[in-house]
């Protein structure tokens, strides 16, 4: 095995370099048999415990450490947190013979990018061991062309502004707060950015049900205090999800959540501009005043659509109000959720009726989203390979591309937008 820093072969590009942690032997083996063909990955050390695995690491330095959570002296969670203490730059894929949930939050909380479960098939340890890799490479050259706070930067990130992603469906019913919880995580495990989600049915709000969270601090703490807001209120009353999602909940009863107004919604999301880099917002399927702040402040805004009658009828509705109120047309992706062909009726045959192209479907998974939800635990994490997990990141991908690429104009628009109450309001401004 080899050991040392990490250098480029003379023959081609470096190799990830991986370290095997297992109390089993044959385990050992095993993976390193499965690597072994492959030209890509190199295996440099291997440990039997959570302690060797510590040394090992500082002596070669591994892109990527296998580590199995049930371990005598020191379990996969515990050597895990010490590990990424002491070499950040390794990704962790945690192993397990038990698929519970528990162990899951547990791993991703300690800082793990991937879980498998036991047996581990070949195509599926390749495939995590280079996804997680690529996610390192990105967060280091992120750290090297972005340099941190006091490292005399010329204070170009003070300026920053992160983006704002509304999902929205005028018909309720359409998943937006599923889609709104697995985008949020799916925008954090692909980029690896700073990501919050915001749950905007300020009434009855699902967010922290779906996400199995729980927090006396809700959104009604920041209205409380809205006149002193920065980033460290903020931080303090939004709740972190085990992938490293910030959320922040909705009021506990609807009483409460009738005190918060679009004007403080409206000052929580500006302020959360500047300390996220992509904030996502479930947003009610109303035109009240608090939905339109949401829909105004975005820089692009998820339409759920469904292949049903009355929500092909309202999307289209809707699509005529953003005209109205002059949102850019970019500004709205159109995505298909619960798409499946069997509903009796084509997409094209929408998109001419609507007049307005479907950027992305996600494939209809009714069972498994519903088990996803119950366990308390995202789709995109719990099965990630599953069609419709793999529609989400493509969602993700399509939102971060095209959002890093996007021009001030959006943000020029909602400066102009007339502080008007009420969707008439707004549309009689700007006559």
């Amino acid at each position: 095995m080899a050991g040392g820093p990490r250098t480029p072969d003379a023959a081609g590009p470096a190799k990830i370099r991986v370290m095997i942690v297992d109390d089993i032997a044959e385990t050992r083996d095993n993976l390193e048999k499965l690597l072994f063909f492959e030209k890509d990955i190199e295996v440099v050390a291997k440990a039997s415990t959570g302690r060797e695995a510590l040394a090992l690491a500082k002596q070669h330095r591994p892109d990527v450490v296998l580590m199995d959570i049930n371990m005598p002296d020191m379990d996969g969670i515990a050597a895990t947190e010490a590990l990424l203490s002491q070499a950040p730059e390794a990704q962790v894929i945690m192993m397990s013979v038990q698929g519970e949930q528990d162990y899951l939050r547990r791993a991703m909380l300690a800082g793990a990018r991937e879980f498998l479960p036991k047996p581990i098939g070949a195509e599926e340890l390749y495939n995590a061991i280079r996804h997680v890799y690529r996610l390192g490479t990105t967060q280091r050259q992120r750290y090297v062309t972005t340099p941190p706070s006091g490292s005399g930067g010329g204070g170009d990130d003070e300026d920053a502004q992160g983006q704002i992603i509304a999902v929205f469906s005028p018909k309720g019913g359409a998943g937006t707060s599923s889609i709104a919880c697995n985008l949020a995580v799916a925008m954090r495990l692909l980029t690896n950015k700073k990501v919050a989600l915001v749950d905007g049915n300020l009434t009855f709000g699902d967010v922290g049900a779906i996400l199995n969270l729980v927090s006396s601090k809700t959104i009604a703490d920041l209205v409380n205090r809205i006149s002193e807001l920065d980033r460290d209120l903020l931080n303090d009353v939004m709740a972190t999800h085990a992938s490293q999602v910030k959320v922040l909940l909705a009021p506990p009863n609807p009483q409460t959540g009738e005190l918060v107004t679009s004007d403080h919604l409206r000052t929580i999301l500006e302020v959360m501009k500047k300390e996220f880099d992509y904030v996502i917002v479930d947003t009610q399927a109303s035109f009240q005043d608090r939905a339109l702040a949401a829909l105004d402040l975005s820089d692009r805004i998820v339409a759920l659509m469904t292949l049903e009658i009355p929500c092909i009828k309202n999307i289209k509705l809707f699509l005529e109000v953003a005209e109205l109120l002059e949102y850019p047309r970019e500004k709205i992706v159109l995505v298909l959720n619960k798409a499946d062909n069997r509903l009796g009726m084509r997409v094209e045959n929408v998109e001419a009726n609507i007049q307005h192209k479907v950027a992305l479907q996600i494939a209809n998974a009714g069972h498994e989203m519903t088990l996803a939800v119950n366990q308390g635990v995202p789709l995109v994490i719990a099965k990630r390979d599953l069609p419709t997990s793999r529609d989400i990141f493509a969602l993700a991908k399509l939102l971060s591309s095209g959002l890093a690429a996007q021009t001030a104009t959006t943000a020029k628009k909602s400066e102009k937008a007339p502080e008007k109450s009420g969707l008439f309001g707004k549309l009689l401004a700007r006559r």
